[in-house]
């Protein structure tokens, strides 16, 4: 299997696990008085999230198939997963502040399985998009030489 495969194929697992954190629980929160609670994105931000998981996903898919990836789709790739990435990063720390907030103790959070599928799906994914774009820059010129 080739490296162009193989980043095809982890982009394309990006992007299901991106579209399939984005409905996990996002955080669980623990209350002093009714225990603890888990807490997924808001209706907007989990379809938000799962449209860019699918970015990702889809445009990984001419790729899987051997096709080469255009510059543009290359571009909204990279850029979906860094925005996922970057959505991740900063709802992890609202979160926490959150609930720092609301019960003045930094220990009352724990980060749900689905924000880490979404923050790390994202990182990949653009990883991924980015390293499809210079191998296929590294084809483009060994065959002009």
């Amino acid at each position: 299997m080739t490296v162009r495969r193989v980043l095809a194929w982890l982009m394309l697992a990006a992007g299901v696990a991106t579209v399939v954190g984005s409905f996990l629980p996002w955080a669980y929160m623990d209350f002093p008085v009714t225990g603890s609670s888990e807490i997924s994105g808001s209706f907007l931000s989990d379809l938000f999230t799962a449209f860019f998981g699918v970015v990702l996903a889809g445009y990984a898919v001419p790729a899987v198939r051997g096709d080469r990836l255009p510059g543009r789709e290359t571009f909204f790739s990279v850029g979906a997963g860094l925005v996922l990435f970057a959505l991740g990063l900063w709802d992890s720390r609202h979160l926490t502040s959150m609930t720092a907030a609301l019960v003045a103790s930094d220990s009352g959070t724990t980060i749900g399985p689905g924000l880490w599928m979404c923050m790390i799906g994202g990182l990949v994914g653009a990883l991924a998009a980015a390293g499809l774009a210079v191998e296929e820059r590294r084809a483009v010129v060994s065959s002009v030489r």
